[in-house]
C-alpha cells in the first residue's frame, strides 16, 4: 500500500473513532484542541495529495505546520468542484462520485470519494439524532430518487441508508423517470394510517411542493390522518415549478393537509461538498424538553431563527463538522452573529477538500445557523476571486513541461 493510501485510511479510521466516540458518550461538544488536530491531520493530507489544491495553498502561504488555527485552512468555493477534481487519490479509484444538480448546459461539480464508510459514519449519528431520536422504525415514504435510480446523488446515498438501515416493512421510494409518484406515495401513507403506524416522509421541497399542490387541487383524493409520532423531512429549500411559497406557509399548509403539529416538519441542510449534514432541532426538542430549552436559548440569540409557529428554524451540525460566517468582500471569517457567506470545515471529508466555501448566506452562532439565502454576483466578489485563484493554479498543474 501507497504511503497516500496508508495516510488516508488512517485519517478514516481517527474521524471515525472520534465519531464513534462521541455518539457513544452523547458528547456534541468537540474541544477545540481536538477538532483542530485532526482538521490540521487531514489537511496535510490533502495538501499532500492534490496538486491543485497545494498550489493554491502555497500562493496564500498557508501550509501545514504554518497555520495559526484550523479556521485558517484555506477553503475551497463550491463553483471550483466544477472544474477541478479535487481529490488526493486517482478519480478512477472513487468508490463515490457525487454530482451536483445542473443542467445540460452547466457543468456540474463532482465529490470524490475513496470510501463511503466514513461519509456514512457522519450521516448515521446526526440523522438519528434529529430524526429518530425515540429510536423507533416508522415507514418512511420517499418522494427523491433512489440510490440504484441516481448514483450520483448524495441526497439519494443518504435516503437510501435511511430506508434500508431505519425504515419499518413497506418503506420505500415513490418515484420515477417522470419525477415523484404521488398517488403511490399517498396511498402508501393510507397503509400506515389504517395500521397506526407512523410514517416518516423524506422529500425535496419541491417534490413536496407538488404533495400539497395536489391535495389543494384534489388530485390524490381525501389527505390521510397520518397517526401520532409521524413526521416529514424536507430538503432543498421552497422553491417549485410553478410559483414560490414562503417557509412558514409551507410547513402550515403541508401540516394542515397530513395533520403533523409543528414540530413534526424538519428541514435539513446539506450539499454535494459536504458529507456531513445539518437538522432542524424541532423534532428533537419536542422529544427533550431539555433539548427544546437549549435550542430555545440558542434561538433567541439568532435573528430571524423563529418560525410563525414560534419553533426555532435553525440549523444545527455536528462537532466534526464547523461553519462560520465570513466577509463577502475578504473572505475573513466573522464573530457569531454577524452575517456573512457560509464556510464550512468537514472532517469527514477526508480525501477531498475539507473547508468549502459557499455563496450561501447565513447568520451562525454555536455552531447553529439561520439561513438567509444565497448571496448576489456582486456580494460575493471575494468568493469569486478565490474561485479565479484556484483555476489558475490547476491550469499551472495541466501545463506542458511544468517542473
Amino acid at each position: 500500500m501507497s504511503s497516500a493510501l496508508a495516510r488516508s485510511d488512517e485519517l478514516h479510521e481517527r474521524v471515525q473513532r472520534h465519531i464513534g466516540e462521541s455518539v457513544g458518550a452523547l458528547r456534541w461538544r468537540w474541544p477545540d484542541a481536538l477538532f483542530g488536530a485532526l482538521a490540521q491531520a487531514v489537511f496535510a493530507h490533502q495538501v499532500q495529495g492534490n496538486e491543485a489544491y497545494g498550489r493554491y495553498c502555497d500562493g496564500r502561504g498557508e501550509r501545514p505546520g504554518s497555520l495559526g488555527s484550523w479556521r485558517d485552512i484555506p477553503a475551497v468555493p463550491t463553483d471550483v468542484f466544477r472544474s477541478v477534481k479535487l481529490c488526493t487519490f486517482p478519480p478512477a479509484e472513487a468508490s463515490e462520485v457525487f454530482q451536483t444538480s445542473g443542467t445540460t448546459s452547466t457543468s456540474r461539480g463532482l465529490h470524490f470519494l475513496r470510501r463511503s464508510d466514513t461519509y456514512t459514519a457522519s450521516l448515521r449519528p446526526w440523522l438519528d439524532t434529529f430524526l429518530m431520536p425515540a429510536g423507533d422504525t416508522p415507514r418512511i415514504v420517499v418522494l427523491a430518487p433512489s440510490a440504484e435510480q441516481d448514483r450520483s446523488s448524495s441526497l439519494s446515498f443518504m435516503l437510501q441508508w435511511a430506508v434500508d438501515q431505519r425504515g419499518g416493512p413497506a418503506s420505500g421510494f415513490c418515484w420515477d423517470d417522470d419525477g415523484p409518484r404521488l398517488a403511490a406515495a399517498v396511498e402508501s401513507m393510507r397503509e400506515a394510517a389504517a395500521a397506526g403506524t407512523p410514517v416518516l416522509v423524506l422529500g425535496t421541497a419541491r417534490a413536496l411542493q407538488a404533495l400539497l399542490e395536489g391535495f389543494i387541487a384534489g388530485q390524490l383524493g381525501t389527505p390521510p390522518t397520518l397517526p401520532g409520532g409521524s413526521r416529514m423531512m424536507e430538503t432543498g429549500g421552497f422553491k417549485g415549478a410553478s410559483r414560490t411559497l414562503g417557509r412558514d406557509l409551507f410547513y402550515e399548509g403541508l401540516g394542515k393537509v397530513l395533520s403533523l403539529p409543528p414540530a413534526a416538519i424538519i428541514s435539513e441542510y446539506g450539499m454535494t461538498e459536504l458529507a456531513s449534514q445539518g437538522y432542524q432541532p424541532c423534532w428533537l426538542a419536542a422529544a427533550e424538553p431539555l433539548a427544546g430549552q437549549h435550542f430555545d436559548a440558542l434561538a433567541s440569540q439568532l435573528p430571524d431563527s423563529l418560525g410563525a409557529d414560534g419553533l426555532a428554524r435553525v440549523f444545527v451540525f455536528p462537532p466534526w463538522c464547523r461553519v462560520a460566517a465570513v466577509d463577502p468582500q475578504t473572505l475573513s471569517v466573522l464573530p457569531d452573529g454577524r452575517r456573512g457567506l457560509l464556510r464550512f470545515w468537514d472532517l469527514a471529508n477526508v480525501d477531498s477538500i475539507c473547508a468549502v466555501q459557499t455563496a450561501d448566506v447565513g447568520v451562525v452562532r454555536d455552531n447553529a445557523l439561520v439561513l438567509s439565502g444565497r448571496a448576489s454576483g456582486a456580494t460575493a466578489r471575494g468568493c469569486s476571486l478565490a474561485v479565479d485563484e484556484i483555476l489558475e493554479r490547476a491550469a499551472a498543474d495541466a501545463a506542458p513541461g511544468r517542473p
